[in-house]
């Protein structure tokens, strides 16, 4: 909406020499857009506590959340620990819990909102090998929203999830991807 702030969070803006954070200050210079980068881990409550209240001490409101956190692996399920899957639940899964205990109360107030989830194509079948321990969260993570959608219609708050299908360029998804830690069970 016009005379809005929008925010793109990020876990640490100074990443990789802060080109993310760069390119979005540069995109708002040069096309005049209320538009900032702004620190949020969604692994810790208290770093998403303090980003919602830095947001809504200079923007007043907070009208759209997208929860678009995630983390990818890829390898046999098999030689994943359980450890590297609770982990991955918690970036793929609680992190947009965490979001959403920081942020619901003052969207209810508002009695108008809109919560997207990017979810995967991967929660709607045809799935690939070695991708199961994400592939998991996803569904996890859409099992959550579908019913915060339920629970949320109530106060105005709209749900949308998003369902792309794989980025094979422009990200590094693969090349940051974790790698299962059981590396004898992977090989065999």
């Amino acid at each position: 909406r016009a005379g809005h702030r929008v925010y793109a969070s990020m876990r640490d803006p100074q990443a990789r020499g802060g080109a993310a954070a760069a390119e979005i200050e540069r995109l708002a210079r040069e096309e005049q857009l209320a538009l900032g980068a702004i620190a949020l881990d969604v692994l810790s409550e208290q770093s998403v506590e303090a980003a919602v209240k830095t947001i809504l001490a200079e923007a007043g409101r907070i009208d759209v959340v997208v929860h678009n956190a995630g983390h990818m692996v890829f390898g046999p399920a098999e030689a994943f620990t359980p450890e590297q899957l609770a982990a991955l639940y918690d970036v793929n899964v609680l992190g947009t819990q965490r979001v959403n205990r920081a942020v619901l109360s003052h969207m209810r107030s508002l009695g108008r909102a809109l919560m997207i989830w990017v979810g995967s194509s991967s929660t709607r079948g045809g799935t690939p090998p070695f991708l199961a321990p994400y592939f998991a969260a996803k569904a996890g993570m859409d099992a959550l929203a579908q019913s915060y959608a339920l629970e949320l219609a109530r106060f105005g708050i709209e749900t949308t999830i998003v369902v792309p299908g794989a980025f094979t360029k422009g990200t590094e998804h693969f090349a940051h991807s974790g790698k299962p830690a059981d590396t004898p069970r992977a090989a065999a």
